[in-house]
């Protein structure tokens, strides 16, 4: 087999082995925001201590706690007013603005 043709196949399969693996939708993009400002806080397994807001249904207030920046869930927030903008204030909204893609 020629050079130019066993580098076109490696990178061909390197390409189908990245698009491949990668999910197409978050789990936050995909639950409503019903379901996902009621689910717990959920810090991850990683330590990288980021910054973020949950929003707590028995207060109906956002918190501020620590995310180690990997394996969330959807009640993660980049800010407190994005976590309000979607949970809190008389009814659940979606904003995509200031959402959490872990």
């Amino acid at each position: 087999m020629p050079l130019k043709t066993l580098v076109a196949v490696l990178v061909l399969a390197v390409v189908v082995s990245v698009v491949s693996g990668k999910p197409t939708t978050s789990p936050s993009e995909t639950q409503s925001p019903t379901v996902m400002c009621k689910l717990p806080e959920a810090r991850g397994h990683c330590r990288a201590l980021l910054p973020r807001w949950r929003y707590d249904p028995s207060t109906g207030k956002c918190h501020e706690f620590k995310f180690g920046g990997c394996d969330g869930n959807g009640n993660n927030f980049l800010t407190q007013k994005a976590c309000m903008s979607v949970c809190g204030g008389g009814g659940l909204r979606r904003s995509g603005e200031e959402r959490n893609q872990y």
